[in-house]
């Protein structure tokens, strides 16, 4: 047996004696002594520990091999999904005028017709083929809260269509929080919602300055409240956008939640992320973007983060193989007029369209450089691939004005994997 090509191996400072392993395939962690890790080689292990090792992905038998299976991770992912996910572009219209948003220019009063949302059930029932066993629907907007009626029609019509082919069915929010009441939430639960992400941009000043009403006013206060109403009813995650002048003050956002009794086992998830630079043209000229996950500020934001999360007992999301919406089958997105895309954060680029719900799919493999990663000899050789794959074709986009090329995160992986995995191993007991 041989030491993984994507295992990372780090020291434990709380005992000499071991090692901190991870696995960037299969996500596994483990502290290992490192008398075991110095006899890593063909025939030298234990049968119990070359199990146990074996198991987690640590050791393998061949190591080209494993590279060849890395490499066929995504088509094996897709061969054995019988998920249909679709994200829904209710609106293009907002109650917020947030300093830095994605849709820029794009906000407008544009609203999803009755006959396109009737056009895109009938789309989706077509597509819901034998063997499917799940359908998820996540509404975006713009405020998708200012379509309910859209929702409770699609969401309706949708929920006993799967019930019927013997699938399961549910939807989810993508919402600012200040319409979600508790009314609300009962109409949509009885349709199929399961979930909201609320996003709130740290304290109430940072937050209020970022994020406020049309009108300029705060609304800092009645997200909070409007959370505190409803998160016994659905699971509600909470994420939200810094730059790398206030990160640091985000940590009293969650000293604040636990003060209003928004304690870890109320609120399902915290999630962070840094805002995006955006140079296309919907932009709103907000200049305080990321545009790539290299810059050495973001290096020391995103742990710093995701500790001050974890201590607080609060969950967050896994250091693990993960995939871009881009290469998952039978995921997209329907804009409002009905276009197709398979990327939420593209909609309105009319050149990254993929069809639309009357003519059907085209194909998009070229249009959005599907594997363009195979292409790249670091990224077939590089141990962070299962956590990349290539990267944000997005943020590639907005940055060099193409996706031909990958967004490389080596650098970032370099910098952040080991205190990403202490934190795992450091909190696990208190958060489950």
């Amino acid at each position: 047996m041989f030491l993984s090509h994507y295992a990372h191996i780090f020291s434990w400072p709380d005992d000499p004696e071991l090692r901190l392993v991870y696995s960037s395939r299969t996500g596994s962690k483990a502290l290992v002594p490192a008398e075991i890790l110095d006899n890593i080689k063909p025939q030298s292990l234990d049968r119990e520990d070359e199990q146990t090792l074996s198991e987690l992905g640590l050791i393998v038998k061949d190591r080209d091999q494993e590279k060849e299976e890395a490499a066929g991770m995504v088509r094996e992912i897709n061969s054995l999904r019988q998920v249909m996910s679709v994200s829904v572009i209710l609106n293009l219209h907002c109650n917020f005028r947030c300093r830095y948003c994605y849709e820029g220019s794009q906000k407008s009063r544009r609203f999803m017709s009755a006959e396109t949302a009737n056009q895109l059930i009938a789309h989706i029932k077509e597509r819901f083929e034998p063997g499917m066993t799940k359908l998820t629907l996540d509404f975006y907007g713009g405020e998708p809260l200012l379509s309910i009626g859209l929702i409770k029609h699609i969401a309706g019509s949708l929920k006993p269509f799967i019930k019927s082919r013997g699938g399961t069915f549910e939807c989810s929010l993508v919402t600012n929080g200040s319409l979600l009441t508790p009314k609300v939430v009962e109409q949509l639960v009885a349709v199929g919602l399961k979930r909201a992400k609320i996003t709130i941009d740290g304290p109430p000043e940072n937050h209020n300055f970022f994020r406020p009403y049309r009108s300029g006013g705060p609304t800092f206060d009645r997200i909070i409240g409007n959370i505190r109403e409803c998160c016994d009813l659905i699971n509600i995650g909470i994420s939200g956008n810094f730059t790398k002048d206030n990160f640091e003050q985000f940590p009293l956002l969650f000293d604040h939640l636990l003060a209003n009794n928004l304690t870890p086992d109320r609120v399902y998830r915290l999630s962070f992320s840094p805002v995006l630079y955006v140079n296309d043209e919907f932009s709103s000229g907000f200049c305080g973007g990321c545009a790539s996950c290299n810059e050495e500020w973001l290096g020391k934001a995103a742990p710093f983060l995701r500790g001050e999360i974890l201590k607080r007992g609060y969950r967050t999301g896994d250091i693990s193989p993960s995939l871009c919406m881009v290469d998952v089958d039978n995921s997209f997105v329907v804009h409002y007029d009905g276009t197709i895309y398979q990327c939420v954060a593209m909609i309105g680029h009319n050149e990254y369209s993929c069809g639309d719900i009357w003519s059907g799919m085209t194909d998009y493999r070229q249009k959005y450089h599907l594997d363009h990663w195979q292409q790249e000899e670091e990224c077939t050789q590089c141990p962070y691939l299962p956590l990349c794959f290539g990267g944000c074709r997005y943020m590639a986009f907005q940055r060099d004005g193409h996706m031909e090329k990958v967004d490389c995160q080596k650098n970032f992986f370099n910098a952040t994997l080991e205190h990403l995995i202490r934190q795992d191993i450091t909190y696990e007991d208190s958060v489950s």
